[in-house]
């Protein structure tokens, strides 16, 4: 059996229950040991100069599904977080053109909750941002499950819609480049060939068919151009509960370096099928209803009528590139146990969700055919 076959098999039995997260930091989501590739952070004499004080304590908090490593830092009765670069990034920050800094500061002037730079040291590709604590939204939805607390989580979602709102008003620049990027048609075909790769054929081991690859490509690009046509908002790109923090009665916003503009119901499925929190289906469907409906009544040139038919493409797309990105960190990226999340991200791949007739294949038949081959 290959090395995808035991990460697959070893999944099956870790997801059906929610567990408590209280021991995961906010930024951890590969495991509770540091991980071979961990970048080292900058002296801790130079982190004490950035910040114009005699010495500080630094720890590792974690990595995420990205390059980038996280630290801790207290100074005297303050902390901060240092985010450790490489790659591209760290070039950017060299450059002064990083677009974490650039997105945080505009979302911030639209009274978005989001941690914002205290010292650049673009010297050791590193940045010191705000500590906003270890609660992930995700560490709080989870405990709440396990205590039967279902109502409270349900309205730590709803809650969550108000950022929705502002991020779907935000509509200058600043002197981001996020409006440069795009869910256009390209990319979003792009991801669904990722899938492709990384989840069909890396891990399940299925290579279709030259029929099915036809019916593939014609569906993906019609998906693709359909949602693309209406590409014209800000959207997190990444906005579930573990890039949201709790912060007292407040919610905060991580991991935004990737904002571009995409459809308006892009983050709203992020957040509302999020494969880390196991919400019942019915739960889900309510909450994207509402979250629907707030969507308009904040933004009164949405039509509630048009989002409505665009949510559930947006869905299946979504969460086939989800599916892509699990197996690719999984199988290529050697970021842990990934695919232990298939299961709840299939389980919104329904026919009551996704099902369409201009993409039948896709929406039916491919996802049909993966329910199977996952259950084998």
């Amino acid at each position: 059996m290959n090395v995808t076959s035991n990460a697959k098999n070893s999944s099956l039995s870790s997801v059906t229950k929610p567990e408590s997260s209280k021991a995961q930091s906010a930024f951890l989501m590969t495991g509770d040991s540091m991980r071979s590739n961990t970048l080292p952070p900058p002296p801790d004499a130079a982190i004490a100069k950035a910040l114009g004080v005699d010495q500080v304590k630094v720890s590792w908090l974690a990595g995420d599904g990205s390059d980038r490593c996280y630290y801790r830092i207290q100074a005297g009765d303050k902390s901060f977080v240092l985010m450790q670069l490489s790659g591209d990034d760290a070039v950017q920050l060299k450059n002064n053109g990083y677009e974490w800094v650039k997105i945080g500061r505009l979302l911030h002037d639209h009274g978005i909750h989001a941690p914002q730079t205290i010292a650049t040291l673009p010297d050791f590709a590193a940045l010191i941002i705000e500590d906003y604590g270890d609660l992930m939204m995700e560490t709080r939805a989870l405990d709440g499950l396990n205590a039967s607390r279902r109502e409270e989580v349900l309205s730590l979602y709803k809650k969550s819609f108000d950022i929705l709102a502002r991020f779907i008003e935000i509509t200058e620049r600043g002197d981001s480049k996020w409006s440069d990027r795009s869910f256009d048609a390209a990319r979003l075909d792009w991801e669904l060939h990722f899938f492709q790769e990384h989840f069909l054929k890396n891990v399940l081991g299925w290579t279709l068919s030259p029929a099915e690859q036809k019916a593939f490509n014609t569906e993906s690009l019609k998906i693709s151009e359909y949602l693309a046509s209406n590409s014209k908002y800000f959207v997190h790109r990444d906005f579930h509960s573990r890039n949201v923090m709790v912060t007292g009665d407040k919610l905060a916003v991580i991991d935004f370096q990737d904002a571009r503009l995409g459809p308006p119901t892009y983050d709203l499925v992020s957040i509302c099928f999020d494969s880390y929190i196991p919400l019942l289906p019915a739960e889900r469907r309510m909450l994207v209803e509402e979250g629907l409906d707030h969507l308009v009544k904040k933004n009164p040139s949405l039509s509630l009528n048009e989002l409505s038919k665009e949510w559930g493409p947006m869905l299946l797309q979504r969460q086939l590139k989800a599916l892509g990105s699990f197996g690719y960190l999984t199988t290529q990226k050697n970021r842990g146990n990934y695919l232990k999340y298939v299961p709840a991200a299939l389980e919104t791949l329904i026919p009551q969700n996704v099902g369409h007739k201009d993409w039948s294949f896709i929406s039916t038949d491919l996802i049909q055919g993966i329910h199977q081959r996952w259950k084998n």
